[in-house]
């Protein structure tokens, strides 16, 4: 099907007296995209029908309803492993909608759905920045890049009409604006010297820098400091951390320093928060992160660990996400970019270490005990293969907690039992279950919390190995079998 005939297709009123349809309720198609996508994020992602999925999304929306939830996985699964054809076809498909059923479409019509659209386009435009760093902009053609960016320029459009946020858009463009560019133009150095020359404390990393110029053959154009107010100091020190990240190993650990001096130079105080420590940011998102987990387990390469950088410069205190940066890192076999990690976070934490127990809206953590167990351990003692195992339950802890605090306990908690009721280990359902007191806990259910505590705690002491994962016992039994 041409991406015409896509779009025409989904653009079809439902009926001609009622547009958007209505609200869908036990729809077995519905049914079967909610099982699926349930398992985005989790230890069964690499079993999700992407395919069947986006089929049935697209009947739904096409026969029965104007859903915003069906057109935010119908754009999941079209931004899934992106070409660039599927990935425009997906901003084609955000600006029809908009542009045609935004205000009345279901499960909440009118003015009472006004916030929930909004959540919703912030999912759908995080996603989508996420989903525009994977793409190979080396396969635009010349008519497709002027298609895109027309799309996105009518998402903008239509977003500040109807008093959406604008800034994720901006967000997108740029990110594609840089990548689309890097295509047509040779990538220009800038050079670091400006930045050993504005004050800053850079006195034991100079000599290195020096050398990485002396080094450098192409002509280099002048990188200027703007020091006039904090936000272009920032810009500055960010551009030359772009340039020195292309100067070879030296240059990388450099960057690294001033990317984080960057970061956190201006933090001098604690950020405003209740007496519980929670405070007003919002946490990364957490398809952002799933999406960074599934990238190193599927095999770190140096443009994963760029992107993950590149998200902490825009939240300083995602500290978890220094962890993250630090496990790529070690998998591409860069210790030296490692410790320089490790050493500027334990650095900024001394400086602030009240921020242990700070977290984002919704409970979610700056940082977490499995960070703080890194940060405070010597380089032996750390075992980071267990801790990428771990990875996916932390996400799925944020997200049970995220969704509580937007949506109630109670949906927060149906969520939690759906994974358990799937849950066919008993590994697996012990970490459902501890994510369900978290839940109760971080919700003020402190009893409920600490009864499912004290059952957990009693199971697992009473488990032996092969009662706790009998799967991963059979497979070596069978290995043995086989020799």
């Amino acid at each position: 099907m041409s991406m015409t005939s896509f779009r025409e297709q989904l653009l079809t009123p439902i009926m001609a007296d009622n547009p958007v349809g209505e609200r869908l309720k036990d729809d077995p198609q519905l049914n079967f995209i909610d099982s699926q996508m349930m398992k985005v994020g989790s230890l069964a992602h690499g079993e999700v029908q992407w395919e069947k999925v986006e089929k049935s999304a697209v009947n739904l929306l096409s026969t029965k309803s104007k859903d915003i939830k069906l057109l935010t996985v119908l754009i999941q699964c079209l931004q899934y492993k992106p070409t660039p054809e599927r990935f425009t076809l997906s901003i084609g498909v955000l600006v029809d909608f908009i542009s045609c059923f935004w205000l009345e479409c279901q499960p909440r019509p009118g003015e009472r759905g006004a916030v929930h659209r909004k959540k919703f386009f912030n999912q759908i435009c995080q996603r989508t920045y996420v989903a525009a760093d994977k793409l190979d902009s080396s396969l635009f053609d010349t008519e497709l890049k002027i298609e895109l960016e027309t799309l996105l320029q009518d998402l903008y459009l239509h977003a500040e009409k109807l008093m959406l946020p604008v800034d994720v858009v901006d967000d997108i463009n740029a990110r594609l604006h840089h990548k689309l560019e890097k295509v047509n133009s040779t990538h220009k150095f800038e050079t670091p010297k400006a930045i050993l020359n504005s004050g800053l404390d850079l006195s034991n990393n100079m000599m290195a820098a020096s050398n990485l110029i002396s080094e450098i053959s192409a002509p280099i154009p002048n990188l200027d400091i703007d020091s006039s107010n904090d936000r272009n100091f920032k810009i500055s020190l960010l551009k030359a951390v772009e340039c020195l990240s292309d100067l070879g190993c030296d240059g990388v650990m450099l960057s690294i320093r001033i990317r984080r001096f960057a970061m956190w130079y201006s933090i001098q105080s604690l950020p405003d928060a209740n007496v519980n420590g929670e405070t007003q940011l919002m946490p990364v998102l957490l398809d952002r992160i799933s999406d960074y987990e599934e990238g190193l387990q599927r095999g770190a390469d140096i443009e994963l660990w760029r992107r993950v950088e590149e998200s902490l410069t825009k939240a300083p205190y995602w500290l978890d996400g220094h962890f993250l940066s630090y496990r790529i890192a070690t998998a591409l076999g860069k210790d030296s970019w490692s410790s320089i990690i490790k050493e500027e976070l334990q650095r900024f934490m001394q400086r602030l270490p009240a921020l242990k127990a700070y977290s984002f809206k919704g409970g979610v953590p700056f940082i977490s005990e499995l960070t703080l167990k890194w940060l405070d351990s010597s380089v032996g003692n750390f075992n980071i293969a267990e801790v990428n195992q771990v990875g996916c339950w932390n996400d799925k802890r944020n997200e049970a907690l995220v969704l509580a605090q937007e949506e109630g306990i109670a949906p927060s908690l149906q969520m939690l039992n759906e994974g358990l009721s799937q849950a066919t280990e008993p590994r697996d359902a012990f970490y459902w279950r501890l994510l369900s007191a978290d839940v109760m806990k971080a919700n003020s259910l402190t009893a409920m919390a600490a009864e499912q505590y004290q059952t957990l705690h009693h199971q697992v002491n009473a488990m032996s190995v092969t009662e706790w994962e009998p799967a991963l016992i059979k497979q070596i039994e069978n290995n043995i079998a086989a020799e």
